[in-house]
Formats: C-alpha cells, sequence, structure tokens
C-alpha cells in the first residue's frame, strides 16, 4: 500500500480546501491598463501555490506534490529537494515571503482586489493625438480565506505613451516594480494595438 509520510504529497482536494471560484471568476493584477498594478507582468500579482507534480499510486488515486521535491513512489516518503536543501517549496507555503522559490509558483488569484491608480497624462502632440503619461500604482489580489492587509500592497511606478491612431488607441508603457522581489524583472515593457496586450 501507498502512504505519504511527509505531509509533502496529498491528493487536490486536500491541497486546494479554500478555493471556490473557478480560475475564470479569479482577479490577478499586473500588467498593462489603467486597472493593474503597472511595473509588473501580466497576471503575475495575487495569491500564490506552488507548481505541483502529479503521480499515481498503485491503486489508481492521484497525489500532488511540490515541483522538485522527491517523493519516493513505493513509501510516499520524502526525500528532499533536487537541488538541495531551502530549493522546495512546500504544500503549505500562501504568503510570498513563504516560497523558497517564487519562480516555482503560480498565481492562483483571488476573489477580492485593492487597487490604486494615479496617473498623469498631459499631451506631447495634439495635432497628431500623442499624450504621455507617469503612473503610480500599488494594490494587489487577496485570496478567497484572506482579508484585504495593506501590507501586502505591491508599488509599481512608470512612464507610457498612448497614440490614438487611425488604427485604434496605442499604448506602450515601461514600469519598474518599486518592490521588486528576487524573482521578478527590474523593469516592464509592454504595449497594446486597440485594447489587445502584447
Amino acid at each position: 500500500g501507498f502512504f505519504i509520510s511527509s505531509g509533502e504529497a496529498d491528493g487536490l482536494t486536500n491541497i486546494d480546501t479554500d478555493l471556490k471560484l473557478p480560475i475564470t471568476e479569479r482577479y490577478f493584477l499586473g500588467g498593462v491598463g489603467a486597472f493593474q498594478v503597472r511595473g509588473f507582468k501580466q497576471r503575475s500579482l495575487g495569491p500564490r501555490r506552488t507548481i505541483l507534480n502529479q503521480a499515481s499510486t498503485n491503486d489508481g488515486h492521484l497525489y500532488f506534490f511540490p515541483t522538485e521535491r522527491i517523493i519516493d513512489e513505493n513509501t510516499g516518503d520524502d526525500l528532499g529537494c533536487l537541488r538541495g536543501p531551502g530549493t522546495c517549496n512546500s504544500l503549505s507555503d500562501t504568503d510570498i515571503d513563504d516560497f523558497d522559490e517564487l519562480e516555482l509558483a503560480d498565481v492562483i488569484g483571488g476573489n477580492k482586489f485593492f487597487l490604486l491608480n494615479l496617473e498623469l497624462q498631459f499631451p506631447i502632440s495634439e495635432d497628431l493625438g500623442l499624450m504621455g503619461l507617469v503612473f503610480l500604482d500599488m494594490g494587489n489580489s487577496f485570496a478567497e480565506d484572506e482579508q484585504i492587509n495593506p501590507a501586502d500592497f505591491r508599488f509599481g511606478a512608470g512612464v507610457g505613451a498612448q497614440w490614438f491612431s487611425p488604427f485604434g488607441p496605442i499604448l506602450v508603457q515601461l514600469g519598474f516594480p518599486l518592490d521588486r522581489l528576487d524573482d521578478e524583472d527590474s523593469a516592464v515593457f509592454e504595449f497594446s494595438l486597440g485594447g489587445s496586450v502584447y
């Protein structure tokens, strides 16, 4: 028989006990546009969960464990991290500071968010319909079992330009996360054409 001795492998229903909303109804922040925390990659802010690997027991039951963690297929024993101690996330990691490897965690979205955008727009060329902008954003999304906590707000600032072209509005922006974590980009360049983000 198969058993899990470490608590680092479990069934998905035991891991995602607090997720009620489907992913299509959750809030993700980050990316281009006035209703985002700019300076962060698209959909990169919000509650996270460690990326999971899937395995099955001899009787066909599925279990999941954190990426790069080695679980003995016969006993379910936790054999440690592939890259050594301190390099694996845990199933219990939820706060952004909990993860040993942020790049091995997925943003799963929240059921509520707080967002504050401060933006100054100014004309560069009225004849061409070209506007400049400077922005400062703050906010985050929060999991179903969390309250909105100002200590978890993320901050981004940057500059951009918007052109009201004959083909539709074109927006170009360069944003900087003011509270960047080690695994996050120091600057994010994004643009949108007619409302589509590229």
